[in-house]
C-alpha cells in the first residue's frame, strides 16, 4: 500500500469526434468547412489530440522548458471510430496515447488512465436493448485491440443514461462510470441509513457512490464537480493554467469525513481546439498539482480500487449531462440547442428518429429472418463483427468461418457480409451529433442520412419499398433555413446523390483514366479493381475509353465484371457509360470495333447514339467522380484552360504594372481592369509557390508575390501557406536531429523565419519548437554536448530554453 492520501484530484476528458467517414469509401472525404485542413478530424487532431499528448510548459520569458504528455496525468476515454481514424491518419498522437495510458498503469497501482466508450455515440437509453449489448460489446472489444487491457469503466454518451445499459455494462464486467450530479434522485450515506432525496440540491461529488440494480448487481458512479467542469467548458478557466489549479484546489473542504476526490469531466477537445493553448493550461495546472503536497493526481479506478464506496444512490433514469430535459434533444423539439437563433425550432428531431426507428425495426427482422440460414446465431455474429473491424476485413475467412451456419457458398458469403455492414451502417444512422445541433441540413445530420442511405441500399434486394416509407416518415422533418426544405427533399437532394456502386467505381476509373495512365489492379477506397481490358483513341481533342474491368468490394465481397465507355469532347465535357457484361468476351469484342470504327470515322453525334444503343442506362459524367480525384482532376483541367488567358493577362499586367504603381503612389484609385488582372496573376504565382512547399523545395518567388500583394491590397487567404510553412520549417528541424551542423538546412529554417516575419504571416511553430527542444535536451544526463552559435540563435528564434 502507498501513502494515505485525502485529497486527490482526477481530470477527465472525453475526447471524441462522430464517424465522418463516407460509408462507400470508409474514408474521410475532403471538408470546405474544415480549411486550410483537409477535415475536422485532422483539424481538431492538429489543435487539440496531438498537443495533448506534446504539452509545452514555458518559462517566465516564455521560453519553452518543458513537455509533457497530458494523457498520463489525466483520465480520458476517446471514441473508437475517432482512435481508428487516428491509428491509420494521426500515428503519432495515436501511439502516445496508447503509451501514456501504459505508463499510468504503473503510476497509478496497476491503473489505466483510459477508460472504454460505447462504440459510436449512441444515446443508449434511447437504444434497443440489442443495441445496447452490441455498443458495449464493440466499445470493450475496440478498447482491449489498443489497449493491450480489460476496461474498468466505460463513458456513456453525453452521460445519457438508465438502468438497464448500467446492468449491461455489469454484465460485461466494468465497474464504474461518470454521471453529472443532476442525475441522481437520492442517495444515502450507507446500506441501513433512510434514503435522502436530492430535490434540486447537488449530490456531493467528492466520493463515489454505489448503485444497485434490479437483479442485484451493483456498479459504482462518479458524478463530477459541474461548476468547474462548466468553467473549463464554458467561461474560460482554461486561460490561466494557474487559475485552473487553484480552482480545482479550491473544491476541497475541511467538512468533509471521507477521503475526497476532486473530479471534473468536459470534452477533451475544451484542451486546445474549443480554447486555444487549453492543452498548455492543462499541463500548467498538472505540474503545480504534482508539487502540492499531500495531494495526489490520480484516476477513477485508482481511486475505487483504494476507497470502495459506502454510500449509495438512486439515478434519475434517461437523463444525460447535456439536456435538461432528460433525453429530450435526441427525440424532439425541447428547447435546448446550440445557437438558440431567433425565431428556429428543432421539431425536426422527432420525424428523423421515427424515420430511422422505422428502418431499425424492419432490417432488424429481416437480418434475423436471414440470418438465421447464414450465422449459428444472427445477434452473436453481429457482437463479434468487431473483430473484424478491427483488423480492417483481413481477417475475413477466420470470422466467417467462426459464425457461418454450414459450409457456405461465395454468394452466401457476400449475403452475410452484407447483412452485417447494414447492421453496422443501421447503428452508425444513431450517432448521437445527428440531433445535437440545431438544423437538419447540418453535416452531422446529413452524415447519419448518409447511413441511412447505406441500410437502405442494402436492404433494398430483400425490401425495395423501403426507403418509400421511411421517406414518408422524413417528411414532416422541416429544415430551418433553404426555403424551409422538407426532410424527403433534403434526402433526395443531398443524400440520394451519393449513393455508390460497382458501377460508378468503375465510372470513377474509366473517366480518371483520361488523365492518369490507368494501373493494371489499382485499389480504390475499399474496392479492388482488375483492369481486363482498355484501350485508347485520341482524335484531336476528342478522346473515346473502352475497356473491361472486374471490381470487388473488400468489405463485402461483392463484385461485378463491367464493360466501359468513355467519350471525351475537352475541358470536363465528357460522358461515360458502364453496364455489365454481355454476350461473352466476343460480343465485347464486337462492340469495341463497332464504337473504335464510329468514332474514328463519324461525328460525335452518331458515336452518342451508338453508345446509347449499346449502353441504354444511365451515363456518368465529371460530376460522378468521387471528391478527391474531383477536385484535383478539376484543378489540373482549369490550370490548363486558363493557361493561354493566363498569358495574356501576364502580359496586361507586366505592360502596366509601373504605371499602376505611379497611380497608387499618387494617391488617386486604381482601374479595376488591373486590380482583376493583377488578383488573377498573383493568386497564379501564390499558387505555384506554394506547390514548392509542397515539394520541400524553398518558394524562392513566395516572398515577392507576398509583398506584391499586400501593395495591390488583394485579399487573400494566407492560412494555407502559414500551414505549409510551419509544416515545412518543422521537418526542417527534424533533419537538424541528424547533424547539428548541417548549416544549409539551419540556413534554410531562417529564411523562412525571416520571411514570415517581414510579411507578417503568423507562424504556428509549437512542432517546431517541441522538435528543437527533444533535439537539445535528448541527453540529459549525459555531458552535453556543445551549442554552435548558430543552433543557439535558432533556439531563441523558436523560444527554446538551452538550460
Amino acid at each position: 500500500m502507498g501513502p494515505h492520501f485525502t485529497k486527490q484530484i482526477c481530470i477527465h476528458g472525453h475526447f471524441y469526434q462522430p464517424p465522418r467517414e463516407n460509408p462507400w469509401l470508409e474514408e474521410v472525404e475532403k471538408q470546405d468547412s474544415a480549411h486550410p485542413f483537409h477535415d475536422w478530424n485532422e483539424r481538431i487532431a492538429y489543435e487539440c489530440y496531438r498537443p495533448n499528448s506534446e504539452a509545452r510548459l514555458l518559462d517566465s520569458q516564455g521560453r519553452l522548458r518543458q513537455i509533457i504528455n497530458n494523457y498520463e496525468y489525466i483520465s480520458f476515454n476517446f471514441g473508437p471510430t475517432l482512435l481508428s481514424w487516428m491509428e491509420r491518419q494521426e500515428k503519432t498522437a495515436y501511439e502516445l496515447i496508447l503509451k501514456a495510458d501504459a505508463n499510468s498503469i504503473i503510476n497509478r497501482s496497476g491503473h489505466g488512465n483510459a477508460i472504454a466508450q460505447a462504440y459510436n455515440h449512441m444515446i443508449m437509453p434511447l437504444a434497443t436493448l440489442r443495441d445496447k449489448i452490441t455498443q458495449i460489446l464493440w466499445g470493450i472489444k475496440d478498447f482491449k485491440k489498443r489497449f493491450m487491457r480489460d476496461p474498468e469503466g466505460m463513458w456513456l454518451p453525453e452521460t445519457a443514461v438508465d438502468l438497464e445499459t448500467l446492468k449491461v455494462m455489469v454484465d460485461n464486467g466494468l465497474l464504474f462510470t461518470v454521471l453529472s450530479p443532476h442525475q441522481a434522485k437520492r442517495f444515502r450515506e450507507k446500506s441501513t441509513d433512510y434514503w435522502r432525496n436530492i430535490d434540486g440540491t447537488a449530490i456531493d461529488p467528492s466520493r463515489p457512490y454505489l448503485c444497485q440494480l434490479p437483479n442485484g448487481s451493483q456498479i459504482t458512479i462518479f458524478f463530477f464537480d459541474t461548476p468547474i467542469s462548466q468553467a473549463v467548458a464554458f467561461e474560460g478557466l482554461l486561460n490561466s493554467g494557474a487559475a485552473f489549479k487553484d480552482r480545482l484546489m479550491g473544491a476541497f473542504s475541511n467538512q468533509r469525513a471521507w477521503p475526497q476526490l476532486v473530479n471534473i469531466a468536459t470534452d477533451g477537445e475544451s484542451y486546445g481546439h474549443h480554447h486555444r493553448f487549453g492543452e498548455m493550461a492543462l499541463a500548467f495546472a498538472i505540474e503545480q498539482l504534482i508539487n502540492e503536497p499531500d495531494l495526489k493526481l490520480t484516476n477513477y479506478a485508482e481511486f475505487l480500487a483504494s476507497y470502495p464506496p459506502v454510500a449509495q444512490v438512486e439515478i434519475i433514469e434517461r437523463t444525460s449531462w447535456s439536456c435538461s430535459h432528460g433525453v429530450g434533444r435526441w427525440t424532439r423539439d425541447c428547447g435546448c440547442s446550440a445557437n438558440q437563433k431567433p425565431g428556429w425550432n428543432q421539431a425536426w428531431r422527432t420525424p428523423l428518429r421515427k424515420s430511422l426507428d422505422l428502418i431499425r425495426d424492419e432490417v432488424d427482422q429481416l437480418f434475423e429472418k436471414r440470418g438465421e440460414d447464414l450465422f449459428k446465431e444472427p445477434w452473436t455474429a453481429r457482437d463479434n463483427y468487431v473483430d473484424l473491424l478491427l483488423h480492417d476485413h483481413s481477417e475475413m475467412n477466420a470470422y466467417l468461418k467462426s459464425c457461418e451456419k454450414g459450409d457456405l457458398s461465395p454468394a452466401e458469403y457476400v449475403e452475410a457480409l452484407s447483412l452485417l455492414e447494414m447492421q453496422r451502417n443501421r447503428m452508425f444512422m444513431y450517432t448521437s451529433c445527428g440531433w445535437f445541433f440545431d438544423d437538419i441540413t447540418g453535416i452531422e445530420t446529413l452524415q447519419i442520412l448518409s447511413y441511412a442511405a447505406r441500410v437502405l441500399q442494402l436492404a433494398s434486394a430483400y425490401d425495395p419499398a423501403l426507403v418509400n416509407e421511411f421517406l414518408r416518415e422524413l417528411f414532416p422533418a422541416v429544415s430551418n433555413i433553404q426555403s424551409h426544405i422538407h426532410g424527403d427533399e433534403l434526402y433526395k437532394e443531398k443524400i440520394a446523390p451519393q449513393v455508390i456502386d460497382l458501377p460508378q467505381v468503375a465510372a470513377h476509373v474509366a473517366i480518371s483514366a483520361l488523365f492518369d495512365k490507368p494501373h493494371a489492379s489499382p485499389k480504390v477506397y475499399v474496392y479492388k479493381v482488375y483492369l481486363i481490358d482498355f484501350v485508347r483513341e485520341d482524335f484531336g481533342e476528342r478522346i473515346l475509353l473502352i475497356g473491361q474491368v472486374r471490381i470487388q468490394s473488400s468489405v463485402t465481397l461483392r463484385e461485378q465484371r463491367l464493360i466501359f465507355a468513355v467519350l471525351y469532347l475537352g475541358a470536363v465535357d465528357l460522358r461515360c457509360s458502364v453496364q455489365p457484361l454481355s454476350g461473352g468476351q466476343l460480343g465485347y469484342e464486337d462492340l469495341k470495333r463497332d464504337l473504335i470504327d464510329t468514332f474514328k470515322k463519324h461525328s460525335s453525334t452518331e458515336l452518342i447514339r451508338k453508345l446509347d444503343g449499346y449502353f441504354p442506362h444511365k451515363y456518368f459524367t465529371f460530376k460522378d467522380l468521387f471528391i478527391e480525384q474531383r477536385s484535383r482532376l478539376l484543378e489540373a483541367v482549369t490550370r490548363r484552360m486558363f493557361q493561354e488567358q493566363a498569358a495574356l493577362l501576364g502580359t496586361f499586367y507586366k505592360k502596366n504594372e509601373d504605371l499602376a504603381r505611379l497611380i497608387v503612389n499618387h494617391s488617386s484609385r486604381l482601374p479595376d481592369t488591373f486590380r482583376a488582372a493583377a488578383r488573377f496573376v498573383l493568386n497564379r504565382r501564390f499558387l505555384r509557390e506554394l506547390e514548392k512547399l509542397s515539394q520541400e523545395i524553398f518558394p524562392e518567388g513566395l516572398e515577392s508575390v507576398l509583398r506584391d500583394i499586400n501593395f495591390w491590397k488583394i485579399e487573400l487567404d494566407l492560412s494555407a501557406a502559414q500551414k505549409l510553412i510551419s509544416h515545412r520549417i518543422g521537418l526542417l528541424v527534424e533533419k537538424l536531429g541528424q547533424d547539428w551542423s548541417n548549416k544549409s538546412v539551419l540556413s534554410e529554417i531562417f529564411r523562412f523565419l525571416d520571411m514570415a516575419q517581414n510579411l507578417d504571416i503568423p507562424l504556428q511553430l509549437g512542432e517546431a519548437q517541441i522538435e528543437l527542444f527533444r533535439i537539445i535536451h535528448k541527453d540529459e544526463g549525459q555531458p552535453k554536448k556543445e551549442i554552435s552559435p548558430e543552433m543557439k540563435k535558432l533556439a531563441e528564434r523558436l523560444a527554446v530554453k538551452l538550460d
